[in-house]
């Protein structure tokens, strides 16, 4: 994909995925009861700062751990520091009321999974929550990919890995979802989540022309799909919110 490719489609992720929200309402009629008051987030990988912005009323000071500082460039929040590193190379003896880790697992090998929920729980101040959103096996959104890959990972793995450590959690259904104007928009977001969720660099560079046209082509059919009846494009996608507490 080209980097406008790339642009258009996280700022169709940003503009338009709804798992923003269903934090939000989790958050403050389940969990902000619970916390302390002048309470502390941790955001580890909050790209654009959304998630961060809507919860930021709720909070005395906010972290955002995001190491692309292209996404998160645009926020700004006076309770808030944005450092440009993963949870890995971060390092600090604070510990947060909350930490939020939204749609990250997919980019953490499985063989480091343990570890790294590890790391994550242990800034957690105790009375505190780890809330972790995966998009879930079911719904459109995985059918789509799932035609393309049948070794994806998805929110029920992040739970059975929970349960192998014997942590208590529990798991909410939501559902989210992408939005875009045109069916050029739609195109380029469904090309991204199938390039970047069901492939490697290293499948996509031995890819052949033809085996790159087809590809295109079973793109372009699915996001025509998600025409809908007022012209718009929309595919749903169903997430779970995995709440650790501690």
């Amino acid at each position: 994909m080209s980097p406008q490719e790339y642009a258009t489609a996280f700022r169709l992720l940003a503009a338009s995925a709804r798992h923003p929200q269903n934090i939000h309402q989790i958050v403050t009629e389940r969990l902000l009861p619970k916390l302390p008051v002048r309470p502390t987030l941790l955001d580890v990988g909050a790209g654009a700062g959304t998630v961060a912005e809507r919860l930021a009323p709720y909070f005395d000071s906010l972290t955002l751990l995001e190491p692309n500082p292209e996404q998160s460039a645009r926020f700004h929040h006076e309770k808030a520091k944005v450092l440009p590193v993963s949870l890995e190379r971060y390092e600090s003896q604070e510990r947060y009321d909350l930490i939020i880790c939204s749609h990250v697992m997919y980019h953490v090998p499985v063989s480091e999974w343990s570890g790294f929920i590890d790391r994550l729980l242990g800034f957690v101040r105790p009375g505190g929550t780890c809330l972790m959103v995966m998009a879930a096996a079911r719904g459109p959104t995985h059918a789509m990919c799932r035609e393309f890959s049948d070794t994806l990972y998805f929110s029920e793995h992040v739970v059975a890995e929970v349960q192998r450590k014997q942590l208590p959690q529990e798991t909410l259904a939501t559902m989210s979802g992408f939005a875009a104007n045109t069916a050029e928009e739609m195109e380029t977001l469904c090309r991204f989540l199938v390039l970047e969720g069901c492939f490697t660099a290293e499948q996509l560079a031995d890819m052949s022309p033809d085996a790159w046209s087809k590809l295109d082509a079973r793109i372009r059919a699915h996001a025509e799909r998600c025409r809908q009846p007022d012209g718009t494009y929309r595919l749903e996608q169903d997430e779970d919110v995995i709440l650790i507490p501690r």
